[in-house]
């Protein structure tokens, strides 16, 4: 159990980048009490926002400059998706606990060389798939039996390429952007139903050219825990998340992801209430830096709802395979049209 009425006044902070994201963990973190004391940040705009946004005196252009000089407790480190990896490659010698914000890597191979040097340093790293931490999902569990319990899980996925090229990403970043916001969903699935045993794959690229990104995508098996898992997720429709938890005699469903409601066999439907902190803050937030500040405090991971290296690896490799169906179908239909 996380304790979130701990004195945290000792416990320093850096963060590395400083955006949207980073300012809802500080958000969480300084209403546990915590001291954020540097920001890291390679722009000069991102520097003056960790200033003028964050209320952080201390900025550096470079984060090892900042770890050295700062000494800081814990690294919550927050930068674009193509830099995540370098930081905590760089981080990791320093032996100061990471949380890291999806995804640590943007392929599995390089996720398999961060977490070799994370292993072999027994560094405590938390990535932060926050959605472990509704506090919703907690309550659910606990009256549905706990995960023990649950026999099938379902998770549907879909991604909106159009409007990130409207926002001006190019479109190579695309399947990086998507495999990022995948890993939440492939997360869900293993931390409801557990690590899937080879489960059957499939991918495909609705555009023979290749240049839409109008990607379907299916994974199913059964789990380490003997449930059911099952993850869609089609690119070339709108619509929104949704997760499918069963249990016997009882099903919950979550969509908008943020939501829980109970459908129990003979009773009418429960939606289940989140916690005052989930209100207050971004859902998830208070709760995951809660347990990162444990993690600070006894360099060694918490139970559940915790991800431990292996479920994140597990995590990486689904999104990764999925990603290479659909690239594969693609290169297919480009050679099978010339």
């Amino acid at each position: 159990m996380v304790a979130y009425h701990v004195n945290n006044s000792n416990i320093r902070l850096a963060v590395v980048g400083f955006g949207d994201i980073a300012k809802k963990h500080l958000a969480a973190f300084r209403a546990l009490g915590v001291n954020v004391v540097a920001a890291a940040n390679r722009s000069l705009e991102g520097r003056r926002k960790a200033e003028q946004d964050g209320g952080i005196e201390r900025t550096y252009s470079d984060a090892q400059i900042m770890v050295e000089r700062e000494r800081p407790d814990g690294v919550l480190v927050s930068a674009s998706v193509l830099s995540q990896f370098e930081v905590v490659r760089n981080l990791i010698p320093y032996d100061i606990p990471l949380l890291v914000e999806k995804p640590p890597a943007v392929s599995f191979q390089d996720w398999n060389s961060l977490r070799a040097q994370i292993e072999a340093r027994r560094l405590p790293v938390m990535v932060a798939l926050n959605r472990r931490y509704y506090s919703v999902y907690q309550r659910a569990l606990q009256r549905m039996g706990g995960v023990e319990a649950v026999t099938a899980v379902s998770v549907e996925w879909s991604e909106d390429p159009e409007k990130m090229l409207g926002l001006g990403h190019p479109a190579e970043m695309i399947p990086l952007l998507s495999f990022s916001t995948s890993i939440h969903g492939l997360d869900l699935l293993v931390f409801f139903a557990g690590i899937p045993r080879n489960p059957w794959l499939w991918g495909r690229d609705l555009d023979e050219s290749g240049d839409s990104f109008r990607w379907q995508m299916y994974l199913c098996g059964q789990t380490e825990r003997g449930a059911y898992a099952r993850f869609e997720s089609s690119w070339d429709v709108p619509g929104r998340w949704r997760v499918v938890v069963d249990a016997p005699n009882i099903r919950m469903v979550s969509a908008p992801l943020e939501t829980a409601v109970l459908y129990a066999r003979g009773k009418a439907p429960e939606t289940i209430e989140p916690t005052v902190e989930d209100q207050q803050f971004k859902p998830g937030f208070y709760g995951q830096a809660a347990a990162f500040l444990e993690l600070v405090r006894d360099h060694s991971y918490c139970a559940r709802p915790m991800a431990n290296l292996r479920e994140i690896s597990a995590d990486m490799e689904l999104a990764d395979m999925l990603t290479r169906a659909c690239q594969r179908s693609s290169a297919a239909e480009a050679r099978a049209a010339r």
